[in-house]
């Protein structure tokens, strides 16, 4: 049997590529991940419309996934390596559309562990503290999106 977040989880991973499904897939517990896969299995052969699906059923959860004034979570977790442990737990914690849980599970051990003990300590932001440090890590990312790569000098190929 599977838990209400599997078969969200299994929804929404059918919207991804097939090398972020693995890529995701790969960083779960092996139970889950079975039972994920099978779903996601189950999915396909039923040949239902799973991202109509998706946004139906998860309705917000799936817009703030998707909404372009969110990070995804290839985004976010970059930002755990440039924010310090603290501050980064508190990017996490703002974002409400996210699985906490699945973020942490794709950062090293002893990194999630530390951001795990920050989001514990820190308690729910008001509003447009939260508002601030979404508009303010949505920058963070736009800005080094925008980092020009190292061009040759001139005259050079």
């Amino acid at each position: 049997m599977s838990t209400l977040g599997e078969r969200k989880s299994a929804l929404l991973l059918l919207s991804l590529g097939a090398s972020d499904q693995r890529q995701l897939l790969a960083r779960l517990p092996a139970a889950s991940a079975r039972t994920i896969r099978a779903l996601m299995h189950d999915l396909r052969r039923s040949q239902l419309p799973a991202a109509e699906l998706a946004d139906a059923l998860l309705g917000d959860e799936m817009r703030g996934l998707t909404a372009r004034t969110s990070l995804d979570v290839d985004q976010l977790v970059a930002l755990s390596t440039t924010l310090p442990h603290a501050w980064f737990a508190r990017v996490l914690s703002v974002w409400t559309g996210v699985d906490r849980n699945f973020c942490l599970a794709l950062l090293d051990s002893r990194v999630a562990a530390s951001v795990r003990e920050e989001l514990d300590r820190i308690g729910r932001m008001p509003p447009k503290l939260a508002d601030a440090l979404r508009a303010e890590s949505l920058q963070l990312v736009s800005e080094a999106m925008a980092v020009p790569a190292a061009t040759p000098a001139r005259g050079r190929v």
